[in-house]
């Protein structure tokens, strides 16, 4: 062998090695030695393979300088390069055009030659320009040139491509992106369609298109769209360094859309990026992403937050949006020094801080707290003193959700007119600046000062429901004082109800001692005590007197507030549920919104219980269409969960989906993080019953981290989603992945941990088998088939043994000592035993159903292994074919017909029959299966068909032939 066939078998080598700085630095040290060797063929083959390599790298600008030579030696000894080399250097002219206008320090006078040349060498080989129109269009729209790129797009869609274009993927992500940058964020949308829906892939696709289309798509409001996309795009391109530039923009959408705890996360496992030799354009796309996310943190009020940043070490974010801030402005102005404008500068400020915010889009994973609105400036108020007053006063009548909000507003204006307030109307203002909550005890003296101001203006039951309200307030303190004030306040509340038979007294008088009542029941369950029959009696007696002052809602207010704790006299789960049942229908009979949220959080959790699925659902969605942004977190998320549960239980996953990334983001508002982690779970199963098995495996890993937050009832979960995870990691290609979670499920149940169904750790024990062998280690496999075997056994189900058992075998024989012989009388063995169970009227029907057929499938499965025995004739293989068919057909057929077993077993006889030449009895064969199945089963119908018109043409063939033998 020569140097030269040397260096040539060295170059394939380095060629077959993966993508990478390795594969490049064996490249450069090749280089260098066929320098040396001369010739002049294969220096050009090196130089056209490294600069294939830097395209497909952190920084592909490097390719500029061996693309250079390899253009110089096309010119001046165009002899040297081969048909594909010469379509190589071709393909590759593309890229150089991009490369030149990514990089700031190229003039810009150099990019436009570079795309006369592109056209010119295109035309005169014959090519089509529809590539030259694509960098045409790129480089417009980078100069803001927006009539040139918007001809160059034209003639983009207009221009047929051919075989020097990009493949069709990257060109329908082409188009898509020349429709997002005019602004046409619906056309974006619909020209990736092809892709973002799976129909089309290359190597840089989905994943660019995944990234390029989160943002289009939380502006038009496609938030589960684009949350299903960031899953998706940030999972296949994560830890790849040449699509470095699509994970900063899933960091810069996680940063705009509210996501900012994913956004630590993602910049975290990519810190690398810092430090790396990124192209300009990359570069840039980090920092955006980078700065964006330190921004978002900062308009938070969490400036300090820790973020990974250069120089391997943490920083705070203000600190790194402000370096991220000066290194992108720098950058920009090296473009825009270059390019004589400041499009690019603009541009990218708009990329870190958008003019109009974009919405919050729920990811189901791990959420910061709900930011808190910026504060109002101060302004005057709009309405006079006595407009509001007039309005104040009505909220109070009307029991309006912001009549806290309007008596502020009347303390605003009169502490800036200097006005004096009536009594009344002060005691009303000092109420509303209570806040027991966040100040117990001012607030209870604020409820002292407005009893005093009531009595003076004459509303001596306003004043008692002052009293009884600051007493009430210190429940959670002291649930015994309540109780040994509550005689007391109940016969003030009957005096001033007698002394005042109508009218408004009465009205407080009444809603008084519903107040007392509630309290004191709240005050007893406290204190661990269940009522008795004279409180019963006394809510029964309220609730009447509240029900005959309607339509008054200050009195309806209060008496759906009793119906809600009515539950709690009830001992039966059904009397509670009826309970629940009419104070959530009061509440939405009478538009009491807070009531029916509340009402619907408790009453469709115990319909849910109950099994009434649908009806807990309706319940459900009730509550949540009444839902505002500042009520209660939990209820919330505890809402949302219900929905979800009922959802999935209903078999209904794009609206479980739904509900449980909603129940996780509440949850994680509340600061719940082991419910969050429930939530999650069911986020992934949702997706996993939808078969998105990579937005499935992210969500499923995020609700491992949370789930042992939970009580220990709740840790079955943690086998669920190991289940799940093993699963879709397997359906997403990522065997050893699944592997390593079905084995922690099998390690935590064989120490203990028990699931809600006794077939779980059976089920688990195949899906180890199966991603055993699927990962090489059939004799592993082989052990982890029998513990499932030996699971199903012992919950007494042989039927269900047998899949297991059988698939054992079959692992068997693909170890070192397999051994056929035996390996079939086990088969054997296990079809005697289904036989008989099936066959043993002792056991119920169903059961003896199963057996039947997996009876059939073990005696079509010992033929087929059977077949591996290599001493049969063709004769005596036919024949043990048409015995072992007959018999399935005839199993198939007693009962229920087993159609899967029966189409298998005609198959295999239609097979041997051909084999005897006997084609009729193929037909019979086809014909009896035929016969027997319906519509539901065409697909087998047709497969059949097929196969017996197969048959039929050989044995035609074969006729033709003899007969042309015969004449000849």
């Amino acid at each position: 062998m020569t140097d030269t066939d040397a260096l040539r078998k060295r170059l394939n080598e380095i060629r077959w090695q993966l993508r990478g700085e390795a594969r490049l630095a064996a490249l450069e040290e090749h280089l260098v030695a066929v320098e040396a060797d001369g010739d002049r063929p294969l220096l050009n083959s090196v130089l056209a393979a490294l600069v294939d390599c830097y395209e497909y790298s952190a920084d592909s600008t490097r390719l500029l300088v061996p693309y250079a030579r390899l253009l110089h030696e096309l010119d001046t000894a165009p002899e040297h390069f081969d048909a594909a080399l010469l379509r190589s250097v071709y393909w590759q002219f593309k890229w150089i055009v991009y490369k030149l206008r990514d990089h700031p320090d190229v003039p810009l006078a150099s990019v436009e030659d570079a795309l006369v040349q592109f056209r010119t060498r295109y035309a005169e080989a014959g090519h089509s320009l529809h590539p030259y129109y694509e960098a045409e269009h790129w480089v417009a729209y980078h100069l803001g040139d927006d009539e040139r790129a918007a001809r160059a797009a034209e003639l983009v869609r207009t221009t047929e491509p051919d075989d020097m274009s990009d493949c069709e993927a990257c060109r329908v992500n082409d188009i898509g992106d020349m429709a997002a940058c005019a602004g046409d964020d619906e056309a974006a949308v619909a020209a990736w369609a092809p892709l973002l829906e799976g129909d089309l892939h290359c190597a840089h696709e989905p994943h660019n298109t995944l990234a390029d289309s989160l943002l289009p798509l939380a502006r038009l409001g496609r938030l589960d769209a684009a949350r299903a996309n960031h899953h998706h795009g940030y999972r296949i391109s994560r830890d790849k360094d040449d699509m470095l530039g699509y994970i900063a923009r899933h960091l810069r959408f996680c940063a705009l859309t509210g996501n900012e705890a994913r956004g630590i996360e993602i910049l975290a496992a990519d810190r690398r990026a810092y430090g790396m030799p990124l192209e300009p354009s990359v570069r840039l796309q980090w920092l955006e992403g980078v700065q964006a996310l330190a921004g978002a943190l900062r308009a938070r009020g969490m400036g300090e937050t820790l973020l990974a940043g250069p120089e391997d070490r943490d920083w705070t974010a203000d600190d790194l949006h402000a370096w991220a801030d000066a290194e992108r402005r720098a950058m920009c102005a090296r473009y825009d020094r270059r390019n004589g404008s400041t499009v690019h500068s603009d541009r990218s400020q708009a990329r870190v801080e958008p003019a109009e915010p974009y919405p919050y889009v729920p990811l189901g994973l791990k959420a910061l707290p709900q930011a808190a609105p910026p504060a109002a400036p101060e302004e005057a108020e709009a309405v006079s003193l006595e407009d509001a007053l007039v309005r104040a006063r009505a909220g109070v009548e009307d029991v309006a959700e912001d009549r806290v909000q309007r008596w502020l507003a009347v303390a605003r204006i009169a502490e800036a007119q200097g006005a004096q307030l009536d009594p009344s109307d002060e005691a009303e203002v000092l109420l509303a600046k209570a806040d027991p909550d966040g100040a117990l005890e001012a607030a209870q003296d604020l409820a002292a000062l407005a009893a005093n101001l009531f009595a003076e203006a004459g509303q001596p039951g306003r004043a008692l429901l002052c009293r009884i309200a600051k007493a009430a307030w210190a429940l959670q303190v002291e649930p015994a004082a309540f109780r040994a004030a509550a005689p007391a306040l109940l016969a003030e509340a009957d005096a001033l109800a007698a002394a005042a038979p109508d009218g408004p007294v009465h009205v407080d008088a009444v809603r008084a001692r519903a107040q007392v009542l509630m309290a004191q029941l709240q005050a007893g369950l406290m204190l661990g005590e269940r009522p008795g029959p004279d409180l019963a009696a006394a809510f029964a007696a309220a609730d009447a007197d509240l029900a005959a002052l309607a339509p008054n809602r200050r009195a309806l207010l209060v008496r759906t507030q009793l119906a809600r704790m009515l539950p709690e006299f009830e001992t039966g789960f059904e009397g509670r549920v009826e309970a629940l049942r009419d104070a959530f229908e009061l509440a939405c009979a009478n538009g009491f919104r807070f009531e029916t949220f509340i009402g619907a959080f408790q009453y469709g959790a115990m319909l849910n219980q109950a099994g009434r699925l649908a009806e807990a659902l309706a319940v459900a969605e009730t509550g949540l269409a009444a839902v505002k942004h500042d009520d209660p977190p939990f209820p919330v998320a505890a809402l949302n969960l219900t929905a979800t549960e009922c959802s999935i239980n209903l078999g209904d996953a794009r609206t479980a989906e739904h509900y449980a990334v909603q129940a996780a983001h509440w949850y994680d508002r509340a600061g719940e993080t082991g419910c969050a982690g429930v939530a999650r779970h069911l986020l992934g199963k949702a997706l996993a019953m939808q078969d998105r098995s990579a937005e499935a495996v992210v969500i499923l890993e995020a609700a491992l981290e949370d789930l042992p937050a939970m009580h220990e009832d709740e840790h079955w979960r943690l086998l669920d989603a190991r289940s799940l995870l093993a699963e879709h990691s397997q359906r997403a290609f990522d065997a050893p992945a699944g592997l390593t979670h079905i084995l922690e499920a099998l390690r935590l149940m064989d120490g203990g941990l028990a699931h809600p169904n006794p077939a779980f750790y059976a089920q688990s024990a195949h899906l180890a088998g199966e991603l055993l062998e699927r990962t090489g280690e059939a004799k592993s496999a082989v052990d982890a088939y029998g513990r499932s075997a030996a699971a199903w056994r012992e919950l007494g189900s042989l039927s269900a043994a047998a899949n297991p058992v059988r698939a054992a075998l079959w692992a068997r024989l693909r170890t070192d000592d397999a051994d056929l012989g035996a390996a079939l009388d086990e088969m054997l063995a296990l079809a005697r035993e289904l036989e008989a169970d099936w066959r043993d009227e002792g056991h119920h029907e169903r059961y003896r159903e199963s057996c039947r057929d997996e009876y059939a499938k073990t005696l079509l499965q010992e033929a087929r292994m059977r077949g591996n025995e290599k001493e049969e004739t063709e004769e005596q293989w036919a024949a043990r074919l048409l015995e072992v068919g007959a018999a399935v057909l005839d199993v198939a057929e007693d009962g229920e017909f087993l159609v899967d077993a029966a189409v298998q077993a005609a198959h295999t006889m239609i097979a041997a029959h051909e084999a005897n030449g006997d084609f009729a009895g193929a037909q019979a064969v086809a014909d009896r299966v035929l016969h027997r199945l319906g519509a539901e089963h065409e697909g087998q119908a047709n497969s059949l068909n097929g196969h017996l018109a197969n048959v039929k043409e050989r044995f035609e063939d074969a006729e033709d032939d003899e007969a042309d033998e015969d004449a000849a």
